[in-house]
């Protein structure tokens, strides 16, 4: 029952996910994948990489998924285009500063524990007009009730669900990092009222101003 909610879940999630952000990525785009996790959607997925020429540098903590991440990767044959690291955000370091064009949060910013601290980090690692995309379930109105349970659900799914993210928090987050959003996508309605979203920011270059389009 587990393995079936687990594929279930993430099977929907992934292609929501990576069918968006793969079809936003300009071609030649150098991209951080945060929490790449297992890898699978490169079974779908490895005809646009590859067409596009985009080259994807992933990274995660759990070893048994970039074991699986790897074995696709030579699989399809994208070990030109895909390279992956086992290793938290926080301690990541890219081979030179302003090196992506763009960094992605799959599923995986609300499971950090100090938000603050990651987003400070990654803003040197973007080139000039570079990207932070987030793709992740954002809920408006507050529920004591679903911050009981999400944290619950990794028991009954063996999926960390991370914290309950509502719209304003997050919002409020970015600008306290200085980080504006252009584009905020509605991509799919979710259990407890909430959305699938792929939100799009960039961090200010100084002044201080916030700007967001719809």
């Amino acid at each position: 029952m587990r393995n079936y909610l687990y594929k279930l879940i993430i099977d929907d999630v992934t292609d929501i996910c990576y069918k968006n952000c793969l079809d936003y990525f300009p071609p030649e785009s150098k991209i951080l994948d945060v929490g790449i996790g297992n890898g699978i959607m490169i079974r779908q997925y490895h005809d646009i990489i590859k067409s596009k020429g985009l080259q994807i540098t992933g990274i995660d903590i759990n070893r048994d998924y970039l074991k699986h991440c790897k074995s696709l990767i030579r699989q399809w044959e994208l070990s030109d285009q895909i390279e992956v690291h086992y290793s938290p955000v926080e301690s990541y370091a890219p081979p030179e500063d302003a090196y992506f064009d763009y960094i992605l949060f799959s599923m995986s910013f609300m499971l950090f524990e100090n938000q603050q601290l990651v987003l400070d980090r990654i803003k040197p690692w973007l080139k000039p007009h570079g990207k932070v995309v987030f793709f992740q379930t954002m809920f408006k109105d507050k529920s004591h009730l679903l911050e009981v349970i999400k944290p619950k659900l990794k028991y009954v799914t063996t999926i960390d669900f991370g914290r309950v993210t509502y719209d304003r928090d997050f919002y409020d987050l970015l600008d306290r990092s200085e980080i504006s959003v252009t584009e905020d996508r509605m991509l799919k309605k979710e259990w407890f009222k909430g959305e699938y979203r792929l939100i799009i920011s960039t961090p200010r270059n100084g002044n201080g101003k916030r700007h967001m389009t719809f």
